[in-house]
């Protein structure tokens, strides 16, 4: 079902100058740290283009010089391939990545990463987090959470990745295309980029088996974590009495249903302090907004469940 969201956006910027060309880049990238070095023969010239919605942008980016400096994040996932060698992603460790030409690479993910690239133009596919993270998790049968991308991915998987991209560009790429449709595509081409990079939830918990009142309720719980759920609303889902339900969940899980659903919206929560930077990430904002109304409850179930403060997740170095 497409989300609520306003209807898709097309971006087309271009532009001679310098100076505009990196205030633009670094409010697409989320960074404060990109730079643009000497013009080619033929003078300096920069175009960026996109449409798309909040589940799913495609764009293409063309840039005259070379560009270093560093890519923010902001709660997207990031899909590329450049049309020329020259982009290297996380230079200077010794996980860096050499772009390929016209294959498709994962950006990576939950940190901000240094980045430098030749003249030339590359493709992209911004994903929004909590979409690809959910694709990801219904494929799996997991909780949703930050993901996890194998660096080396199945050749015949991104062949297949690429023949479903270049299916569905003509149709992502048109602001008219109508919002079920454009819903329908997106969910294409994430599934195919979570197979061709085995994206994998970085939770520690997972659906618990049973009948399938306990796989609809679990699945239930995880969509709607960010609103105020009782246990009568999460009987109510499920279309049994509330006792049956907690009976259901006790034989099968050894746990209440408002007890996996405090798990889902701890492991959100820890999912923005890994992501946030002190100060602009506030730990006591990022916990209410997952439906933790006391502070002192919540950080003795943070320091149970992953046996570390709240401070101390924030203030952890990138990975």
């Amino acid at each position: 079902m497409p989300s609520d969201n306003l209807p898709p956006v097309a971006v087309d910027r271009r532009g001679t100058n310098v100076d505009e060309a990196v205030a633009f880049y670094e409010d697409v990238y989320a960074s404060q740290n990109i730079h643009i070095g000497k013009p080619t023969a033929d003078g300096f010239t920069w175009r960026y283009r996109a449409v798309g919605d909040d589940e799913l942008t495609l764009g293409t980016s063309a840039v005259d010089a070379n560009r270093w400096g560093t890519i923010g994040q902001h709660g997207t996932y990031i899909l590329a391939w450049t049309t020329t060698p020259g982009i290297v992603l996380d230079v200077d460790t010794r996980d860096a990545i050499a772009m390929p030409p016209n294959v498709p690479v994962m950006y990576p993910s939950g940190r901000p990463f240094e980045f430098n690239a030749a003249p030339g133009t590359q493709h992209m596919i911004r994903f929004g987090g909590t979409f690809l993270e959910n694709v990801a998790a219904a494929q799996l049968g997991a909780i949703p959470g930050p993901l996890q991308f194998r660096n080396l991915p199945d050749p015949d998987q991104i062949e297949r990745l690429r023949q479903v991209i270049r299916a569905a560009a003509p149709e992502l790429l048109h602001p008219d295309t109508d919002r079920w449709r454009r819903a329908a595509v997106n969910m294409l081409v994430a599934e195919a980029a979570v197979d061709a990079f085995h994206a994998t939830p970085d939770v520690d918990i997972v659906f618990h088996d049973g009948p399938a009142t306990m796989r609809f309720t679990q699945e239930w719980m995880v969509a709607n974590a960010h609103r105020h759920i009782t246990s009568t609303d999460v009987a109510q889902a499920a279309g049994i009495n509330a006792r049956a339900l907690q009976a259901a969940f006790q034989r099968h899980a050894d746990t209440t249903p408002m007890a996996f659903l405090r798990q889902i919206r701890l492991h959100r929560v820890r999912a923005q302090l890994v992501a946030g930077e002190a100060p602009t990430t506030v730990i006591a904002d990022v916990a209410r907004g997952w439906g933790f109304g006391h502070l002192g409850r919540f950080a003795s179930y943070y320091a149970d469940t992953f046996g570390e403060r709240r401070s101390d997740t924030l203030r952890r170095p990138s990975r």
